[in-house]
């Protein structure tokens, strides 16, 4: 296949030309017929075949980031449900959805550096979401938290994440219990909140968005145009957002 072709069939001709208006320009690109001016397209292009390839890749990159920003876009409750748990202002502006796994090393690694980069910046909320993913513990742990946010008050259950987020050992009911205790809760009404079929749901709506966005381990992040998976540099995502 010729050249012209080539370019005819996979780059469309306004981002073409948009992207070579820096090689003609100041050569009176103007004054030319569009013949002429393709012509010298055609001729740049024979001598410098790489730039196609560019071409291509910076198209296809752009294709990629709309089709994540659709696929976020099904799902606007994310970033409008009321804060519950994470790092930074509850009304800030700029709102980032992390899903994290009590069972995750990363996510825990990564915590204090996160809130350290985000301490001086008043528009960011990251709002934390839970995506029990692995192991069954994972899931236990965020049904109990998941329960003492639904029956008790937003100090016990920051208590509660804290206590699971420094836990050692096995995910086990009976340090559920332990947590419970020291925090003023019933056990047996926490334990029957575990299971019900509201935070059933929930954890449920949490994986199958997952899955929708290709969320395949964690701590991911999710950005009104972007998904973030298993990056743990605080400095590199907060500078992320900020330019988005």
């Amino acid at each position: 296949m010729k050249s012209g072709g080539f370019l005819t069939s996979w780059c469309p001709r306004g981002a073409l030309i948009a992207l070579l208006l820096g090689v003609v320009s100041g050569k009176g690109q103007a004054d030319i017929s569009d013949a002429e001016f393709e012509a010298r397209v055609r001729a740049y292009l024979l001598a410098n075949p790489e730039i196609i390839l560019q071409a291509l890749e910076t198209l296809s990159e752009r294709e990629v980031r709309s089709a994540v920003a659709s696929k976020i876009a099904q799902y606007p409750g994310l970033f409008t449900e009321p804060a519950h748990l994470g790092i930074g202002p509850e009304d800030a502006p700029v709102r980032v959805i992390e899903f994290f796994d009590y069972r995750c090393a990363p996510c825990k690694a990564l915590h204090p550096a996160l809130t350290a980069a985000l301490a001086d910046i008043s528009n960011i909320r990251v709002e934390m979401r839970h995506l029990p993913i692995l192991s069954p513990g994972s899931e236990r742990a965020a049904r109990f938290a998941l329960a003492v946010k639904t029956i008790g008050q937003t100090e016990q259950a920051r208590a509660v994440h804290e206590a699971l987020w420094q836990a050692r050992g096995p995910l086990r009911e009976t340090t559920f219990e332990r947590i419970a205790n020291e925090q003023g809760l019933n056990w047996e009404e926490v334990r029957s909140e575990m299971y019900g079929d509201v935070i059933s749901a929930r954890i449920s709506r949490n994986r199958d968005i997952a899955i929708d966005l290709g969320i395949v381990g964690t701590p991911a992040f999710v950005t009104l145009d972007a998904v973030s998976v298993g990056v743990t540099d605080a400095t590199a995502l907060v500078a992320s957002w900020i330019n988005q």
